[in-house]
């Protein structure tokens, strides 16, 4: 397999929702016959800079274990493999942390999640006591109906001081392709206190965590729907095409047939 081959086969990889990388990647196995290694080694890259929820976990670079080629849930008490190729969670066996999570914590997000996604998925990952970063993903599905999305937050708490970045992938694919990705980074108290208070970037306690993470998420998604609203008004607007004015009613019954506007501006009549 050539070099330029693979290349693309990791770009393929590399730009799928997340969501979709089951149908991208097995409809690459059908149309170029890449080989398993190549596609394990995209998929490798891939969780390197963002992660995937398989089964209610959380595969990413930063819960993967030093030691072996398992990850770890820190909140279930538990190692995993992934396995690349079948898309599946292996081989879970029972797990000590060095470092355990704070329950309260653990309790507030899951309430948290129930709260303001419909599908979604959560991990704390400590290094200490004091240092760790919460990673919340909610997913919205319906390849039925041809759409998919996905938010991605993640928030490093570090001795008291709290920031953190948002992710959204939002694919419509109906008679067309739409895709929207947004990334907001450096989310701390400075940019996202504008919108209804200052909003603190320290912490103490599970109720700063997750209350700062409410706040941020909500400012952000005020922040999308401003924006989205600008760009209809005003961008959108004025790529509009200005129809003539007529005056005069359009019969858009069984009376249809009778206009022939295509031809008409044409033979100029």
């Amino acid at each position: 397999m050539s070099v330029k081959f693979e290349e693309l086969v990791t770009s393929l990889i590399q730009s799928a929702p997340s969501s979709e990388l089951p149908q991208v990647i097995s409809s690459l196995k059908t149309i170029s016959g890449a080989s398993k290694s190549t596609i394990d080694d995209a998929i490798s890259e891939y969780i390197k800079s963002q992660p995937i929820v398989i089964s209610d976990y959380i595969i990413s670079s930063l819960n993967k274990d030093l030691h072996s080629s398992k990850f770890i849930d820190h909140i279930k008490q538990e190692k995993f493999t992934f396995d690349i190729s079948k898309q599946e969670i292996i081989d879970v066996e029972s797990y000590t942390p060095d470092v355990s999570v704070d329950s309260s914590l653990v309790d507030k997000l899951q309430q948290y999640g129930e709260d303001n996604f419909q599908d979604y998925t959560f991990t704390i990952i400590p290094e200490s006591e004091k240092v760790y970063t919460v990673v919340i993903i909610g997913e919205k599905l319906n390849q039925d109906n041809f759409y998919t999305g996905k938010w991605h937050s993640q928030y490093a708490v570090n001795n008291g001081q709290i920031t953190g970045s948002i992710n959204l992938d939002i694919h419509y694919f109906e008679d067309g392709n739409v895709r929207l990705k947004y990334n907001e980074s450096g989310v701390s108290s400075s940019s996202v206190g504008d919108g209804g208070g200052e909003i603190s970037g320290s912490v103490s306690n599970a109720s700063d965590v997750v209350n700062f993470i409410n706040q941020a998420d909500n400012a952000i998604e005020l922040k999308l729907i401003n924006q989205f609203q600008h760009l209809n008004q005003q961008s959108f607007k004025n790529l509009r095409r200005l129809l003539p004015v007529t005056r005069s009613k359009i019969n858009w019954g069984s009376a249809i047939g009778n206009y022939r506007l295509g031809s008409d501006v044409v033979n100029k009549k």
